[in-house]
């Protein structure tokens, strides 16, 4: 099970549910994972997309999503932040 200890705390923190329709609004500069940055080129700035799965950890998070045919199984790639996206009950 593929579970980061922060599992229980995601909706406290407002992140999308699994399913739920978010938007490619901010590309993000930096990211501990280069492919984080570097994978944006498959997403279309405001187009909606769909969450396939999220993680919280202690400084980051990361969503994945539907519509993009993961090309790396063994480390589950493409992954991005989910502070580039808006979503409907995104907390500030």
């Amino acid at each position: 099970m593929d579970m980061s200890v922060f599992e229980n705390d995601k909706e406290a923190m407002g992140l999308p549910k699994d399913g739920q329709k978010i938007t490619f609004k901010w590309p993000c500069e930096h990211g501990w994972f280069t492919n984080v940055v570097d994978d944006q080129k498959y997403l279309t700035k405001e187009q909606e997309y769909t969450v396939r799965k999220t993680q919280l950890n202690s400084s980051s998070a990361y969503v994945w999503l539907e519509e993009l045919e993961v090309y790396d199984i063994e480390r589950d790639l493409p992954f991005f932040s989910i502070w580039a996206f808006d979503w409907e009950g995104r907390t500030e």
